[in-house]
Protein backbone atom coordinates (compact mmCIF):
# COMPACT_ATOMS: atom_id res chain seq x y z
CA UNK A 1 0.00 0.00 0.00
CA UNK A 2 2.80 2.05 -0.23
CA UNK A 3 3.49 2.34 2.97
CA UNK A 4 7.09 4.07 4.01
CA UNK A 5 9.22 1.53 5.06
CA UNK A 6 10.58 1.16 8.34
CA UNK A 7 14.32 2.48 7.85
CA UNK A 8 13.11 5.06 5.56
CA UNK A 9 12.22 8.97 6.92
CA UNK A 10 8.54 9.55 6.64
CA UNK A 11 7.51 12.93 4.63
CA UNK A 12 5.70 15.87 6.66
CA UNK A 13 4.83 18.48 5.15
CA UNK A 14 8.27 20.08 3.37
CA UNK A 15 10.73 17.45 4.93
CA UNK A 16 11.38 13.95 5.57
CA UNK A 17 11.69 13.10 9.17
CA UNK A 18 13.66 9.87 10.81
CA UNK A 19 11.09 8.39 13.28
CA UNK A 20 12.02 6.75 16.51
CA UNK A 21 9.96 3.45 16.41
CA UNK A 22 10.42 2.84 20.12
CA UNK A 23 8.77 6.82 20.85
CA UNK A 24 7.01 7.04 17.68
CA UNK A 25 8.00 10.55 17.54
CA UNK A 26 10.27 12.64 14.98
CA UNK A 27 13.90 12.32 16.07
CA UNK A 28 14.57 15.53 16.98
CA UNK A 29 18.70 15.59 16.97
CA UNK A 30 18.54 14.03 13.27
CA UNK A 31 18.46 17.34 10.33
CA UNK A 32 15.08 16.60 8.28
CA UNK A 33 16.27 16.02 4.48
CA UNK A 34 14.32 18.42 2.45
CA UNK A 35 11.47 18.20 -0.41
CA UNK A 36 14.42 18.28 -3.10
CA UNK A 37 14.43 14.89 -2.12
CA UNK A 38 10.51 13.41 -2.92
CA UNK A 39 10.96 12.35 -6.56
CA UNK A 40 13.59 9.66 -5.03
CA UNK A 41 11.76 8.78 -2.21
CA UNK A 42 8.49 9.08 -3.31
CA UNK A 43 6.77 5.83 -3.07
CA UNK A 44 6.02 5.64 -6.77
CA UNK A 45 8.84 7.36 -8.48
CA UNK A 46 10.99 5.02 -6.17
CA UNK A 47 9.73 2.32 -8.02
CA UNK A 48 11.56 3.89 -11.73
CA UNK A 49 15.32 4.16 -12.67
CA UNK A 50 16.56 7.13 -12.10
CA UNK A 51 16.97 7.81 -15.71
CA UNK A 52 13.35 7.45 -16.48
CA UNK A 53 12.74 9.71 -12.99
CA UNK A 54 14.65 12.35 -14.98
CA UNK A 55 11.95 11.83 -17.57
CA UNK A 56 9.21 13.50 -14.63
CA UNK A 57 11.75 16.06 -13.58
CA UNK A 58 12.44 18.21 -16.70
CA UNK A 59 11.41 21.62 -16.74
CA UNK A 60 9.01 22.85 -19.92
CA UNK A 61 10.30 24.61 -22.74
CA UNK A 62 8.72 27.10 -24.16
CA UNK A 63 7.39 25.13 -27.27
CA UNK A 64 5.62 22.79 -24.38
CA UNK A 65 4.31 25.71 -22.67
CA UNK A 66 2.40 26.93 -25.45
CA UNK A 67 1.34 23.32 -25.83
CA UNK A 68 -1.55 21.20 -23.90
CA UNK A 69 -0.53 17.79 -25.25
CA UNK A 70 2.61 16.18 -24.08
CA UNK A 71 3.29 18.89 -21.44
CA UNK A 72 5.19 16.81 -18.35
CA UNK A 73 4.54 19.90 -15.50
CA UNK A 74 5.16 19.63 -11.75
CA UNK A 75 3.31 22.26 -9.49
CA UNK A 76 1.74 23.05 -6.72
CA UNK A 77 -2.36 23.47 -6.58
CA UNK A 78 -4.59 25.33 -3.81
CA UNK A 79 -6.96 23.49 -1.54
CA UNK A 80 -10.53 22.96 -3.53
CA UNK A 81 -8.29 22.96 -6.96
CA UNK A 82 -10.33 19.94 -9.53
CA UNK A 83 -6.88 18.02 -10.05
CA UNK A 84 -9.35 15.72 -12.32
CA UNK A 85 -13.01 15.64 -13.83
CA UNK A 86 -14.95 17.74 -15.88
CA UNK A 87 -12.75 20.95 -15.12
CA UNK A 88 -9.47 19.37 -14.09
CA UNK A 89 -9.19 17.06 -17.10
CA UNK A 90 -8.16 13.38 -17.26
CA UNK A 91 -4.26 14.10 -17.46
CA UNK A 92 -2.63 11.04 -14.51
CA UNK A 93 -1.11 12.99 -11.42
CA UNK A 94 1.37 11.63 -9.37
CA UNK A 95 0.82 13.43 -5.70
CA UNK A 96 4.21 14.46 -4.18
CA UNK A 97 2.61 15.87 -1.19
CA UNK A 98 -0.84 17.04 -0.11
CA UNK A 99 -4.34 15.58 0.44
CA UNK A 100 -6.76 14.80 -2.93
CA UNK A 101 -10.15 13.32 -2.40
CA UNK A 102 -10.89 11.36 -5.27
CA UNK A 103 -14.99 10.19 -5.99
CA UNK A 104 -16.15 7.98 -8.96
CA UNK A 105 -19.45 7.02 -9.54
CA UNK A 106 -20.50 3.51 -10.06
CA UNK A 107 -24.18 2.92 -11.02
CA UNK A 108 -25.96 5.10 -8.46
CA UNK A 109 -23.47 5.36 -6.14
CA UNK A 110 -20.18 7.38 -5.31
CA UNK A 111 -16.79 6.46 -3.89
CA UNK A 112 -14.54 8.47 -2.07
CA UNK A 113 -11.06 7.54 -1.59
CA UNK A 114 -8.35 9.88 0.44
CA UNK A 115 -5.08 10.10 -1.24
CA UNK A 116 -1.70 11.32 -0.33
CA UNK A 117 2.03 11.04 -1.02
CA UNK A 118 2.80 8.19 -3.63
CA UNK A 119 -0.53 8.23 -5.04
CA UNK A 120 -1.23 7.87 -8.58
CA UNK A 121 -4.75 9.85 -9.99
CA UNK A 122 -5.49 7.76 -12.93
CA UNK A 123 -3.47 4.41 -12.61
CA UNK A 124 -7.11 2.46 -13.19
CA UNK A 125 -7.96 4.50 -16.42
CA UNK A 126 -4.65 4.02 -17.79
CA UNK A 127 -5.48 0.39 -18.12
CA UNK A 128 -8.96 0.85 -19.01
CA UNK A 129 -9.81 3.64 -21.52
CA UNK A 130 -13.94 2.96 -21.12
CA UNK A 131 -13.47 3.84 -17.51
CA UNK A 132 -15.08 7.15 -16.33
CA UNK A 133 -12.64 9.65 -15.13
CA UNK A 134 -12.88 10.49 -11.46
CA UNK A 135 -13.38 13.56 -9.97
CA UNK A 136 -9.80 14.55 -7.73
CA UNK A 137 -10.30 17.47 -5.57
CA UNK A 138 -7.36 18.97 -3.38
CA UNK A 139 -8.46 19.08 0.43
CA UNK A 140 -4.82 20.60 1.30
CA UNK A 141 -2.44 22.46 -0.73
CA UNK A 142 -1.16 19.51 -2.97
CA UNK A 143 1.89 19.41 -5.34
CA UNK A 144 1.89 17.02 -8.31
CA UNK A 145 3.64 15.86 -11.40
CA UNK A 146 0.93 16.30 -14.15
CA UNK A 147 1.65 14.11 -17.39
CA UNK A 148 -1.22 13.41 -20.16
CA UNK A 149 -2.45 10.18 -20.05
CA UNK A 150 -1.60 9.84 -23.54
CA UNK A 151 1.88 10.50 -22.78
CA UNK A 152 1.69 8.02 -20.15
CA UNK A 153 1.16 5.79 -22.17
CA UNK A 154 3.40 6.14 -24.59
CA UNK A 155 6.28 6.26 -21.86
CA UNK A 156 5.02 3.02 -20.56
CA UNK A 157 4.85 1.59 -24.11
CA UNK A 158 8.91 1.42 -23.97
CA UNK A 159 9.86 1.29 -20.03
CA UNK A 160 8.74 -1.91 -18.45
CA UNK A 161 9.73 -0.02 -14.73
CA UNK A 162 6.83 2.66 -15.80
CA UNK A 163 4.26 -0.09 -16.35
CA UNK A 164 5.68 -1.97 -13.39
CA UNK A 165 4.80 0.81 -11.16
CA UNK A 166 1.63 2.03 -12.30
CA UNK A 167 0.55 -1.67 -11.95
CA UNK A 168 1.75 -1.52 -8.63
CA UNK A 169 0.04 1.52 -7.96
CA UNK A 170 -3.22 -0.15 -8.74
CA UNK A 171 -2.50 -3.41 -6.78
CA UNK A 172 -1.99 -0.45 -3.76
CA UNK A 173 -5.64 0.64 -4.21
CA UNK A 174 -6.81 -2.60 -4.41
CA UNK A 175 -5.05 -3.40 -1.22
CA UNK A 176 -6.17 -0.01 0.72
CA UNK A 177 -9.84 -0.80 -0.31
CA UNK A 178 -9.33 -3.85 1.39
CA UNK A 179 -7.42 -3.00 4.67
CA UNK A 180 -8.18 0.36 5.49
CA UNK A 181 -11.99 0.93 3.74
CA UNK A 182 -13.64 -2.38 3.90
CA UNK A 183 -13.55 -3.39 7.71
CA UNK A 184 -17.46 -3.48 8.10
CA UNK A 185 -17.05 -6.13 10.85
CA UNK A 186 -14.85 -3.49 12.80
CA UNK A 187 -16.68 -0.18 14.95
CA UNK A 188 -16.68 2.90 13.85
CA UNK A 189 -13.89 3.99 15.84
CA UNK A 190 -11.66 1.42 14.56
CA UNK A 191 -12.32 2.16 11.23
CA UNK A 192 -11.74 5.86 12.11
CA UNK A 193 -8.94 5.55 13.60
CA UNK A 194 -7.66 3.03 11.15
CA UNK A 195 -7.90 5.69 8.11
CA UNK A 196 -6.76 8.66 9.86
CA UNK A 197 -3.70 6.52 10.87
CA UNK A 198 -3.15 5.56 7.12
CA UNK A 199 -3.71 9.46 6.31
CA UNK A 200 -0.91 10.24 8.47
CA UNK A 201 1.64 7.80 6.59
CA UNK A 202 0.93 9.67 3.24
CA UNK A 203 -0.30 13.26 4.42
CA UNK A 204 1.33 14.34 7.28
CA UNK A 205 2.28 17.73 7.93
CA UNK A 206 3.87 19.42 11.26
CA UNK A 207 1.75 19.55 13.91
CA UNK A 208 0.82 23.02 15.84
CA UNK A 209 2.14 21.15 19.97
CA UNK A 210 2.61 17.34 18.33
CA UNK A 211 4.66 16.01 15.88
CA UNK A 212 2.22 15.15 13.42
CA UNK A 213 -1.38 17.09 11.63
CA UNK A 214 -3.64 15.95 9.31
CA UNK A 215 -4.72 18.80 7.76
CA UNK A 216 -8.05 18.80 4.72
CA UNK A 217 -10.78 16.17 5.30
CA UNK A 218 -13.68 17.27 6.87
CA UNK A 219 -15.36 14.55 9.00
CA UNK A 220 -18.35 14.55 6.38
CA UNK A 221 -14.89 13.43 4.17
CA UNK A 222 -14.18 10.63 6.25
CA UNK A 223 -17.91 9.55 6.66
CA UNK A 224 -18.05 8.98 2.79
CA UNK A 225 -14.76 7.38 2.62
CA UNK A 226 -15.91 4.56 4.83
CA UNK A 227 -19.33 4.46 4.38
CA UNK A 228 -20.33 5.71 7.44
CA UNK A 229 -23.09 8.11 9.15
CA UNK A 230 -21.55 11.51 10.00
CA UNK A 231 -23.09 11.01 13.27
CA UNK A 232 -21.13 7.74 13.49
CA UNK A 233 -17.94 9.42 12.75
CA UNK A 234 -18.84 12.24 15.05
CA UNK A 235 -19.27 9.77 17.74
CA UNK A 236 -16.12 7.83 16.97
CA UNK A 237 -14.15 11.34 17.00
CA UNK A 238 -15.45 11.82 20.24
CA UNK A 239 -13.94 8.49 21.97
CA UNK A 240 -11.05 9.28 20.28
CA UNK A 241 -10.29 12.59 21.50
CA UNK A 242 -11.42 11.40 24.69
CA UNK A 243 -8.71 9.02 25.10
CA UNK A 244 -6.51 11.91 24.11
CA UNK A 245 -5.17 9.82 20.87
CA UNK A 246 -6.72 13.13 18.55
CA UNK A 247 -7.62 16.44 18.80
CA UNK A 248 -9.50 17.87 16.44
CA UNK A 249 -10.65 21.28 14.59
CA UNK A 250 -11.98 22.76 11.69
CA UNK A 251 -10.72 19.77 8.96
CA UNK A 252 -7.81 19.32 11.09
CA UNK A 253 -6.33 16.25 13.48
CA UNK A 254 -3.43 16.69 15.72
CA UNK A 255 -2.23 13.32 17.12
CA UNK A 256 -0.57 13.09 20.48
CA UNK A 257 0.71 10.00 20.01
CA UNK A 258 1.19 8.16 16.96
CA UNK A 259 1.59 4.84 18.69
CA UNK A 260 -1.41 5.16 20.30
CA UNK A 261 -3.32 5.55 17.04
CA UNK A 262 -2.26 2.83 15.40
CA UNK A 263 -2.97 0.69 18.06
CA UNK A 264 -6.39 2.20 18.27
CA UNK A 265 -6.80 1.36 15.07
CA UNK A 266 -6.74 -3.09 15.33
CA UNK A 267 -4.99 -3.11 12.21
CA UNK A 268 -2.23 -5.28 11.39
CA UNK A 269 0.25 -3.41 9.29
CA UNK A 270 2.97 -4.92 7.00
CA UNK A 271 5.60 -5.87 9.27
CA UNK A 272 8.21 -4.17 6.93
CA UNK A 273 6.43 -0.67 6.99
CA UNK A 274 6.88 2.10 9.64
CA UNK A 275 3.68 1.81 10.45
CA UNK A 276 3.79 -1.79 11.31
CA UNK A 277 7.50 -0.97 13.35
CA UNK A 278 5.07 1.68 15.56
CA UNK A 279 1.94 -0.41 16.19
CA UNK A 280 0.98 -3.84 17.74
CA UNK A 281 0.99 -6.36 14.88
Amino acid sequence: MAFWKRNEPLQVGSRFYEIDTSTGKIDRDKEPARLSTAFERNPFMRELPIELRAVFQEPETEKEKDQDQGRISSRERPRQTELRGQEGGTDIHIILRGCVAERTQVGGATTLRILGAGAVLGCMEFFDEKMATPTAVCLSDTWTISVPMDRMRALAETAPALMKAIGISVTDRIEATERIYNRHNLKAVERLAGLLGHLVMHCAVPGKKYDFRLEGPSQGDLADALGLSIASVESAMKILREADIVISGYRSYEFPSLRRLLEASEMAFPPESLAGALAKI
